[in-house]
């Protein structure tokens, strides 16, 4: 049942996106045609549109997350969404699974249209590479730099705490919604919603920053290798960058409690209109 959940969630999530998407691609096209046809007015409108139509991926997407959960749940929908024969638990997880998936897809697209824009602007600026390298040739910086293979640890690490931010995110708006459609704040769905949401954020984020000062769980980069330590971020020697981590451990066992709750509010104090 999960398999016809998660489909029936892309192909309802996929409208809100596509025609940012098609946009997109739209650009591309025009940027590669003047390219080829040496129009650099076209290339740079064109870079400018794709900027923004880049920018609006990950907003749309946002947004979206947020739209579709209400719609499905407690808009006219929701009567028979909930009448489905599956848990409550199986429809937050498809919907947590598919949300997931178009927020790394859109952050994804976003830096692919940079991409595109980075080549068109090199292939402007042809001497930009090598001015760059100079660069760092002249400074001393290049001996510096960690190795293939840290980078490559950097990645993963880097991929899990966006991770970590988007599962916040999706359970700040999941629990949200959810409370903002129980009887007692239904009046006025929106304000307490917002109202909630805010509450929640700047509360975790407060206790957050607090915990990455005083937890020293710290993330820490060398030019040899990437590793966890406890210990304070300013007391770990010979690092190209320490990162305190206490604080997103925090917020990523908030949303994981969030969403925890969620289930069960919908479970069993859900108020549908």
């Amino acid at each position: 049942m999960l398999g016809k959940l998660l489909k029936h969630e892309i192909r309802h999530s996929a409208r809100y996106t596509m025609v940012i998407y098609i946009a997109i691609a739209a650009f591309v096209g025009v940027i590669g045609l003047a390219m080829l046809s040496d129009t650099t007015w076209l290339g740079v409108m064109a870079c400018f549109g794709l900027y923004v139509a880049g920018m609006a991926s990950v907003v749309v997407t946002l947004v979206s997350v947020i739209k579709n959960f209400y719609d499905t749940l407690y808009g006219r929908q929701g009567y028979l969404t909930f009448t489905l024969p599956v848990k409550c638990s199986t429809l937050l997880l498809s919907k947590l699974i598919v949300s997931f998936m178009w927020i790394i897809v859109s952050f994804a697209v976003m830096a692919l249209t940079y991409g595109v824009i980075y080549l068109y602007a090199k292939d402007k600026t042809d001497s930009f590479l090598g001015d760059f390298g100079a660069i760092f040739a002249i400074s001393g910086l290049s001996e510096y730099l960690p190795s293939g293979a840290v980078i490559a640890q950097l990645v993963i690490v880097f991929a899990l705490l966006a991770l970590l931010t988007i599962l916040t995110y999706v359970g700040y708006v999941y629990f949200t919604v959810t409370v903002a459609n129980t009887r007692h704040f239904q009046a006025h769905p929106k304000f307490f919603g917002g109202l909630v949401f805010f509450g929640l954020f700047f509360t975790v984020s407060i206790i957050s920053n607090k915990l990455t000062e005083v937890v020293p769980l710290t993330f820490n980069v060398t030019s040899e290798r990437v590793f966890f330590a406890f210990q304070d971020m300013f007391s770990v020697p010979d690092v190209l960058l320490s990162y305190g981590i206490g604080g997103t451990v925090f917020s990523g066992l908030v949303a994981v409690g969030l969403l925890v709750a969620t289930g069960y509010i919908m479970e069993h104090k859900v108020n549908l209109k």
